[in-house]
Formats: structure tokens, sequence, C-alpha cells
């Protein structure tokens, strides 16, 4: 009977022996490509998988901080804290804005600018919102000044894509506010004078060329804490504040938009500045009682001090028919008669006004009858009534009593 032969020869281990020389697996060339690159193909799969992850999330992230509308939005503001009022413009619109004559710019750099930045304290800047045709975002930035919480929301457009991927954003317009720091309650001699307010720690004139009613407009970027004061000699108001914030007008949704400050709907084609008013109510300081009375007393001195029975310009006098010693003749007051200067506004058309002055003379002299030669010494006391005018302007005060 032929041997038949194993092909699959034992190893001394029992384990079958590999085919070949050396053991060498000497399957087809197909069996060998499988077995060989389906591990590499694997390797590289999930390397490009991971990199298209990693670099989506690496696209999502620059989009959300860098390439964001918050973005935007906090480079405007941190232009503005730092006092660069030319940057804040030119994110804000991008050209100069046009002023109304006489409007002063001074709260639109510098220490001015910085100080009614600071003044919102610590703005938070919320994630923007966009709008529901996706061509823009609303951004809202929240502020607590005094206690009371404020916000101003901005429109940030989209303007197209760098590099395919990153978004690009440009802040929508924000028109500058005009802010009228009037004085009221200005007494009639001191509307055409120099009253000079300090509005955000500068000095600034609130009458202008263009006219003299008081009150000057200040250019304000939103947003923004405009605080002003007054104070002279004799006139000041006591320090306002005025927050100037803002909702974005129409954006590229077309969307309309209304001034927190002004409570007013904006304009649907194009945001608009309202003009927005401090008022300063002026009053007196102590030095005008201490100046009027002042001026009283020397006016009464002078009527007190002339040796005659009716001294010229006073509202007091004597009349008699008998002869007498001019040497013996002594005038005095009872009392020391304080005016009282009514605080503004006063009542009436005048708004400066003081009451009128109750007083008493005295008059002491010896009085001889013409006819008896008899002498005798006469005590006269004249109860008065002196009305006056008062003139007050910053740096002046004019108590003028009326005398027939």
């Amino acid at each position: 009977m032929p041997e038949v032969r194993d092909d699959t020869a034992a190893r001394a281990d029992g384990q079958p022996a590999m085919d070949g020389p050396g053991g060498r697996d000497t399957g087809a060339p197909g069996n060998r490509r499988r077995r060989t690159l389906g591990p590499a193909w694997a390797w590289w799969g999930g390397g490009a998988a991971v990199a298209l992850v990693a670099g989506g999330i690496a696209i999502a992230t620059v989009n959300t901080t860098v390439y964001s509308p918050e973005a935007q939005v906090e480079d405007y503001l941190a232009a503005l804290a730092a006092g660069e009022g030319g940057t804040a413009v030119a994110l804000a619109s991008g050209d100069t804005p046009e002023l109304a004559p006489g409007t002063a710019t001074d709260l639109l750099q510098g220490e001015p600018l910085i100080s009614g930045m600071a003044a919102l304290g610590e703005l938070t800047v919320s994630p923007g919102e966009d709008t529901p045709e996706g061509r823009s975002a609303e951004v809202l930035v929240g502020y607590t000044v005094d206690g009371e919480e404020h916000s101003t929301t901005f429109t940030v457009e989209k303007t197209g894509r760098d590099w395919l991927f990153f978004d690009r954003w440009r802040l929508a317009e924000v028109p500058v506010q005009s802010v009228q720091v009037a004085p009221t309650q200005v007494p009639t001699e001191a509307a055409s004078g120099p009253l000079t307010a300090t509005v955000n720690g500068v000095e600034a004139p609130l009458v202008t060329e263009q006219g003299e009613t008081p009150g000057r407009s200040f250019a304000v970027l939103p947003p923004m804490v405009v605080e002003a004061g007054f104070e002279s000699t004799y006139l000041q108001a006591e320090p306002a504040r005025l927050i100037v914030d803002h909702t974005a007008a129409a954006g590229s949704d077309g969307s309309n938009g209304s001034d927190n400050a002004t409570g007013t709907e904006a304009d649907t084609a194009a945001p608009s500045a309202e003009s927005l008013t401090l008022n300063l109510p002026l009053e007196y300081t102590d030095a005008v009682s201490a100046e009027v009375n002042e001026q009283l007393d020397r006016f009464l001195a002078g009527c007190t001090e002339q040796k005659v029975l009716n001294p010229a310009g006073c509202p007091m006098g004597y009349d008699t028919v008998n002869r007498i010693p001019p040497e013996s003749i002594a005038w005095s007051l009872a009392g020391d008669p304080q005016a009282g200067v009514h605080e503004l506004p006063a009542e009436g058309d005048d708004p400066t006004a003081v009451a009128p002055l109750e007083a008493e003379a005295i008059l002491s002299l010896s009085e001889i009858d013409l006819m008896t030669g008899e002498q005798r010494t006469v005590e006269h006391r004249e109860p008065f009534t002196l009305e006056a005018d008062l003139t007050v302007t910053p740096d002046v005060v004019r108590y003028t009593p009326n005398v027939p």
C-alpha cells in the first residue's frame, strides 16, 4: 500500500509547522498585503478624523473669541476706557461725526472720557445673539451705576469670512449723542455772564457765542456717565449725573431700536443721535445772604449817621414845627435788622428777590417849643418797611433798597 505523507508536520512544541523555507508564511500575496497594511490604514484614518475634529474645535474657539461679535464691542469699550476717542469713533462709524455748531468735544477724549467710562463700574459683555436673518448679532453690555442696572446694546454686522473659516464682523454705526448741560433757575443778570461748570472733571463755559441761552452741548459716545456741577462765589449747583445708554438702532436685518436715555424710537434707516439734557438747578451759596446783610448794614448805617430829621435816601423821617438843635439828633435802629433772601426760584417773574425788611428806627433829639421856649427831650420810634432789588451773578451781589 502506498505511504501517505502528512504535510502538516508537527513542531517539537506540538504546534503545526509553518509552510515554506524558514517557517515563513507562503500564503498568497493578497493575504500578506491585508495582514501587513491593515493597521497602517486604521492609524492614518483615525489621525485624519482627530485632525478634522481638532481643527473644527480650533475654528469654533477662534470664532467665539478673536472673530466674535463680542470682540468688536470689547475693542470699542477698551478704546473708550483708555480715553482714545478717535479710535472709538473709527470703530463706531469710521467717519468723523458731524456736530452741530458750538458742540464741545471735551468728553470724546482724554481724562473726561476716562472718567465717564470709569463711573460705569464693571462692564459685562454678554455673548452676541444672532438676529433671525443671521446677518448680524446683538451684543448686550451691562453695568450698574448708583445701585441701578443699566445696559447698552450694540449691533454687530457680519461682513464675510477670512480664510474660509473665520467670521468677519463690523460694529454697526453707534451715533454720537448730544448732551446739553443746562443751568436752570438762572438769575436774569447771570444768564449772559461767565457760567463755568465742571463736566467730567474739565472746566467748561456754559454760555456759548451762538446765543445767550445758558447751556452747552457735549458730544458723547455711549455708554457714558456725564457728571456736571457748578460752583462760584454766589451761585452753585450740586453735582448731577446723566447716564447715556444706547439701544442699537436698525441694523442690517432692518429691526428697529430705541434710545434708552430718551425713550424715543430711532430712525429705521440709520441710527440717529437724540439730544439729551442734564439740568443743573442753581441755588445761592451761603455767601449771598452774608453779602446782602453786609450791604444792608452799610445802607442803614449811612442813614443813622445823618444828623437830620429826614435822612436822604432813607426809609425814615420826622416832622415838627419846633426848633431842633442839630447836634441833639441821633438815629438808631431797634435790634439787628436782617434781610431774608428768597431761595431760588423765587415766586413771580423775577427769579431773584429779597423779602421786604420790617424794621423800626429810633430818633432821639431835643425839641424847643417856638412859642414858650421850653426844651424837652423826645424819643420817636418809627416802624418802616424796606423793599429792595437783588442782583446776583456768579461773582457779584448787589442789594439796592427801593426808597422814594
